[in-house]
């Protein structure tokens, strides 16, 4: 098994980074990975940041 986390972030709306995770999820669930976590927070410097946690089987 492998896993993977991705980072994400956005200096202009949440709506944008809500948009970017759900294309990115479409992505690698296609690709085959399965999506462990996403969690939303903000970085050090205070953008909102989407933390992708996906895995595959090998």
């Amino acid at each position: 098994m492998r896993y993977t986390i991705l980072t994400e972030s956005t200096m202009w709306s949440t709506e944008t980074l809500k948009q970017k995770v759900e294309r990115i999820l479409n992505e690698k669930t296609r690709d085959g990975y399965e999506i462990v976590s996403v969690a939303f927070g903000v970085n050090m410097w205070w953008l909102p940041t989407a933390f992708i946690t996906l895995r595959k089987n090998y």
